[in-house]
C-alpha cells in the first residue's frame, strides 16, 4: 500500500512538475507570431527592403576612390622619330623604368532623371516589404484561431463521446445481466452491443483527432510537444462573442490585399518613368589629385626623391541622342505592364467586394444553422435522457434506446460542425471587413 501511495505521488509531483503553457486565443496568436519561421523571413524581407533603398540612395552619395601603383618596365619602349634625311630615323628609349604613383578621385552626381525615380522606388518597395509581412501576420493569426478552434471542438466532442460510451457500457453491462437470467432476448444484447461498438470507434477517432490537433497547434505556436497546452478560452465565450454582431459596410481600401495591388501600380508607374527619364541629361562632378615619382631605380621611399603633382576637376555631362529605338520599346513595354497593374487591381478589387459579400451571407447562414443545431441538440438529447428512464423503467425496448442514443449522436456531431463554421464564418467575416 506504501509502495502504491510513493509510486502516486511521484507520478502527480511528475506530472506537476511539466512545463505547461496557458493561451487565449490572442495570447496564442501573439506568441505564435513570435515564433513563427515565415513571419520571421517576413520580416528579414523588410530588412532586406531597407538595405537596398540604402544601395540606391549611396547612387546619388560621394563616391571616392584611391588608387596607388608601381610599374616597371622590363624593356623601356623604343620610338622612332625622323631626321633631316627621310631615309634615316633616330631610335630613342621612351620613359622611365620605374613609376611610382599614387591617386585619389571623386565623384558627385548632380543631375540623373532615373536615380530620382529609383530613390521613390525603392521606398515605395520598402512599404511594399512591410505590407507582405502585414499580410503574412494576418495570415497567421487566422491560422492559429483555426487550429485554436480545432482543439476545443475536438476537446468538447471527445468528452462527450466518453460520457455517452460510459453511459452505454453500463447498459450492455445491464442488458447482459438481463439476458443471463432470461429477461431478454440475445437480440437486444446483440443490438446495443453494436450501437455501443460504433460509438467506441467514434470516440477512438476523436481521441486521435484531438491529440493531431493539439500537436498542429504546439507546432503553428512553436510550443514542444511533449509540453501541455492549456486553453483559457472556451466554446461559450468565444461563440457568445461570434454572435453578437452588427453588419458593417466593408472597407476595401483598408484590405492588404488591395493596398498591395495598390502599391504594385505606383511600382509599375515609377518604372515606366525610370525609362522615361532615361532621355534626361545626366550631369555629374569629378575631380582627381594625384603625384608621381621617376626614376631609372625604384626610389619611391627615399626623402630625395621628388614627386610631381597632378590635379584636376571637371563637370561631366551626358546625353543620349539616338538608342537604336531600344529606349522607346522600354517605355512601351513599361507602360503596358503599368496598364496590366491598373487592370489587376480593379480584379482584385472586385474580388474583394464578392468576398465580402460571399463571407456576410455565410456568415449569417452560419449562425441561423448554429441556432437550429443547438435546437435540434437539445431535443435529441431530452428524447434520449427520456427514452433512456423509459428504457430502465421497462417501457420501451432496446430497439428505441438505440435509435435515440444515434439520433443523440448524430445530432451532436451536426451541432459541432455548426460551432465550427460559425467560427470560422465570423473570421472570414470580420477580414473582409478590412479588419
Amino acid at each position: 500500500m506504501t509502495r502504491r501511495l510513493i509510486i502516486a505521488l511521484c507520478c502527480f509531483v511528475s506530472i506537476h512538475l511539466q512545463a505547461q503553457h496557458s493561451f487565449s486565443v490572442k495570447e496564442a496568436q501573439d506568441y505564435g507570431l513570435q515564433n513563427n519561421r515565415d513571419i520571421k523571413n517576413a520580416s528579414l524581407d523588410v530588412d532586406i527592403a531597407s538595405k537596398q533603398m540604402l544601395e540606391t540612395i549611396s547612387v546619388g552619395l560621394p563616391q571616392i576612390n584611391a588608387e596607388a601603383q608601381w610599374q616597371k618596365y622590363i624593356e623601356v619602349p623604343t620610338l622612332l622619330l625622323p631626321t633631316q634625311d627621310p631615309n634615316v630615323l633616330n631610335e630613342m628609349k621612351f620613359g622611365i623604368p620605374h613609376t611610382t604613383s599614387a591617386n585619389i578621385t571623386a565623384s558627385q552626381l548632380l543631375f540623373n532623371g532615373s536615380y530620382i525615380v529609383g530613390l521613390k522606388a525603392a521606398k515605395s518597395f520598402m512599404n511594399f516589404a512591410v505590407l507582405s509581412k502585414n499580410f503574412t501576420t494576418s495570415q497567421i493569426k487566422d491560422s492559429i484561431a483555426t487550429a485554436y478552434f480545432n482543439v476545443l471542438l475536438a476537446r468538447e466532442n471527445r468528452d462527450f463521446l466518453e460520457n455517452i460510451v460510459e453511459v452505454h457500457k453500463d447498459i450492455v453491462f445491464e442488458m447482459e445481466a438481463l439476458y443471463i437470467n432470461g429477461f431478454i432476448e440475445d437480440l437486444e444484447v446483440d443490438r446495443m452491443s453494436l450501437v455501443l461498438s460504433q460509438m467506441k470507434m467514434q470516440y477512438g477517432s476523436m481521441q486521435r483527432r484531438t491529440q493531431v490537433s493539439e500537436i498542429y497547434l504546439k507546432l503553428i505556436l512553436g510550443v514542444p510537444i511533449n509540453e501541455v497546452l492549456v486553453l483559457t478560452d472556451d466554446l461559450p465565450s468565444l461563440l457568445k462573442t461570434s454572435i453578437s454582431f452588427q453588419l458593417e459596410e466593408a472597407i476595401i481600401e483598408n484590405r492588404l490585399e488591395y493596398q498591395m495591388a495598390e502599391l504594385k501600380v505606383k511600382l509599375k508607374e515609377l518604372d515606366m518613368r525610370r525609362y522615361q527619364t532615361d532621355k534626361l541629361p545626366t550631369v555629374a562632378a569629378f575631380a582627381a589629385f594625384g603625384s608621381s615619382a621617376m626614376g631609372n631605380d625604384f626610389t619611391a621611399f627615399d626623402k630625395t626623391t621628388n614627386w610631381y603633382p597632378s590635379q584636376l576637376v571637371g563637370i561631366k555631362i551626358s546625353l543620349p541622342i539616338f538608342d537604336g529605338l531600344g529606349g522607346m520599346s522600354r517605355i512601351q513595354q513599361a507602360s503596358l505592364k503599368y496598364e496590366q497593374a491598373k487592370n489587376d487591381r480593379a480584379h482584385i478589387e472586385e474580388q474583394l467586394e464578392l468576398a465580402y459579400i460571399s463571407a456576410q451571407s455565410n456568415y449569417l447562414n452560419a449562425i441561423n444553422d448554429y441556432n437550429h443545431q443547438e435546437t435540434n441538440l437539445s431535443l435529441t438529447k431530452k428524447i434520449y435522457d427520456k427514452t433512456l428512464v423509459k428504457y430502465r423503467e421497462g417501457l420501451v425496448s432496446s430497439l428505441e434506446l438505440a435509435q435515440a442514443g444515434t439520433d443523440y449522436l448524430e445530432t451532436s456531431t451536426n451541432f459541432s460542425n455548426s460551432i465550427h463554421n460559425l467560427l470560422i464564418s465570423n473570421l472570414n467575416y470580420q477580414r473582409s471587413l478590412g479588419k
